[in-house]
């Protein structure tokens, strides 16, 4: 059982590579889609029953995006033998991090960000709603500069969507 995880800011382009992914035969989870596993907590780590409609900075100062650790494990347990391409991350992707056996960044820059964020019409509305765009804003720095200090392979998520995954899988090829 192994995990690749494919982290990186709103609109770098997780949930497409989810579902390219799966298209290619590979097991793939868009870790948002997954209630149980991602879900805002309070700085207790309560779960939060209802988000607001359009959070304020200050409600996303004291709230975090967490993954259930006991959940993750489950799903990579359940895609066994396979590998288990987790395409999200979390505020809390540190604690989790030895269940990678690789961390992928989708690298974007805020330009990119923003138009995907306005250009998006599915029922994601991150970004364009209360204070999330400005939160993303000032993430997006920190969250990449994070991820790479960790050890994550960083793969330009501006390109072609075949050309990223292409990447991805290709790095992965070249490391086993």
């Amino acid at each position: 059982m192994s995990a690749i995880q494919i982290a990186g800011c709103s609109g770098a382009g997780k949930s497409t590579i989810a579902a390219v992914l799966a298209g290619r035969g590979l097991v793939s989870i868009d870790a948002d889609d997954d209630p149980s596993l991602a879900r805002f907590v309070d700085s207790a780590g309560a779960v939060v029953a209802e988000e607001p409609t359009a959070p304020d900075l200050a409600w996303l100062a004291r709230h975090s995006w967490a993954w259930d650790p006991a959940r993750l494990d489950e799903l990579i347990a359940a895609a066994g033998p396979a590998t288990l391409y987790v395409c999200g991350g979390a505020d809390n992707q540190q604690e989790v991090s030895g269940r990678f056996a690789q961390v992928f960044l989708l690298e974007i820059d805020e330009p990119t960000m923003l138009a995907r964020l306005d250009a998006r019409r599915d029922y994601h509305d991150w970004g364009r709603i209360g204070d999330t765009r400005e939160y993303l804003r000032r993430k997006l720095p920190v969250l990449q500069d994070r991820l790479r200090a960790s050890g994550a392979i960083p793969v330009d998520a501006r390109r072609p969507l075949d050309q990223v995954v292409d990447a991805i899988l290709s790095e992965l090829t070249s490391r086993s």
